[in-house]
């Protein structure tokens, strides 16, 4: 049974902290030194000083952390932070553009109970790295408090959401943060207990999938698991932050991560040449041409449609392919993972070549632009440019159980961090 509950939320003082998107940060595995570093000069309040970037101090984590802590205790004390009173449940819009087109994302901030994942009613999608992990313990265990939402997706196929949601958007946000560079954040906080009534009972039978954030709920797994025994239910380190985000929102994006190479040797590059060559039909294209890099990524979309398709650049600067996947090749014999492209280049080209040390000669990017100008700077010799993963693949292959290769989804747009932050001390 899915256990999603209303929790007292922290939330910025817009009187403390004057223009509140000035405290919103994405989550910490977006973050690098640059942006993190810009961001703690954005505000002296932003969400960034407490949830930190991807990398923690190598010589000294432990003191990011005792900052973290001490700042979170201080500005509870001194109401930069405010714990509302009673438990909500707390629904954002966030209205962004991409590519030209405006699009909307509705998400439901809520406390949902830390399951491990073989009760089937939190589905993983992907394996974590135990740095990272341990990375977020520690961060939960020095603060006691979850800085940013999991991402994570359910279905609601008959809209019995909609209406619910409408009745809540009909009323005054708490929250409206209009042209962030991230788009226009909208919040609600929902204290009526016949909505939080509805919303609970819609999701107990309903399993919820891991979108974004396996080492923040591997974290509050183990967080959990060091309480003492015997707690109230109602305990607070019993629930984890989620905004639950529907499949089919119009707003909720698969976009993919890409692939480049590099270290291979002569030899190497000849054999995953010819690997590719046994598995792929392989055409030049001209990357220079008008439109670039992004016609060949139209070209893959189109013709990824109705089968596999990819593009490789390199490992000239100026070389590039559009490569499909040879038709009497069955790819439904390898499996249902075989339906992503990057399955198949990792598990019938890469791994074969090389091995277990595959992880040292591969590098994943969500920035195509990015893996283009690694390419023709000689930093990396190959590209491959992907096309986003199904989501209905998504749903059927996690929801039987299965996981995906690393970085195969990358959700967009990020959650922003710094609109609601659950702290675990006492109860809900």
């Amino acid at each position: 049974m899915t256990v999603v509950r209303p929790f007292r939320g922290c939330r910025f003082n817009a009187d403390m902290v004057g223009d509140a998107g000035s405290v919103l940060c994405p989550p910490y595995d977006m973050i690098g030194p640059e942006l993190k570093k810009s961001l703690e000069e954005l505000s002296p309040y932003n969400a960034v000083h407490l949830e930190g970037g991807e990398q923690p101090d190598p010589i000294n984590p432990e003191a990011g952390y005792r900052q973290a802590a001490s700042l979170f205790r201080n500005w509870l004390d001194e109401s930069v932070l405010q714990r509302d009173q009673e438990p909500s449940f707390y629904l954002m819009r966030h209205v962004y553009q991409i590519r030209g087109e405006k699009k909307s994302q509705m998400g439901l901030f809520c406390g949902v109970q830390v399951e491990d994942y073989d009760g089937r009613i939190v589905l993983p999608h992907e394996f974590t790295r135990e740095p990272a992990v341990l990375d977020r313990v520690a961060l939960l265990e020095f603060c006691q408090a979850q800085f940013s939402p999991i991402m994570t997706l359910y279905r609601d196929a008959e809209g019995a959401l909609k209406p619910v949601y409408d009745q809540i958007i009909a009323q005054k946000p708490v929250l409206d943060v209009q042209d962030t560079p991230d788009g226009d954040v909208t919040l609600w906080k929902v204290t009526s207990g016949d909505l939080q009534e509805r919303i609970s009972q819609f999701f107990v039978d309903r399993p919820v999938f891991l979108g974004d954030g396996h080492h923040r709920y591997e974290a509050a797994l183990r967080y959990r698991r060091e309480q003492q025994s015997g707690s109230s239910a109602e305990s607070a380190y019993n629930y984890v932050m989620m905004a639950l985000v529907e499949f089919d929102d119009s707003g909720l994006l698969l976009l993919p991560y890409h692939r480049t190479i590099q270290g291979l040797s002569a030899s190497q590059l000849a054999d995953a040449r010819d690997s590719l060559d046994e598995l792929f039909e392989i055409q030049p294209v001209n990357p220079g041409a008008e439109g670039g890099v992004e016609r060949v990524l139209e070209h893959v979309a189109f013709l990824g449609k109705d089968g596999h398709a990819m593009a490789m650049l390199g490992p000239d600067k100026d070389e590039a392919y559009l490569l499909m996947l040879r038709p009497g090749i069955d790819w439904r014999q390898w499996g249902d993972l075989a339906v992503s492209e990057a399955w198949i280049l990792e598990e019938k080209v890469l791994r074969p070549l090389l091995g277990e040390n595959i992880n040292q000669y591969v590098n994943y990017t969500h920035d195509h632009d990015l893996a283009v100008e690694q390419v023709k700077s000689g930093e990396q010799q190959l590209a491959f440019l992907l096309k986003p993963f199904p989501m209905d693949a998504f749903e059927s292959i996690v929801g039987g159980g299965q996981r995906l290769p690393s970085k195969s989804t990358f959700f967009y747009p990020k959650l922003p961090t710094g609109l609601v932050i659950n702290q675990l001390e006492g109860t809900l």
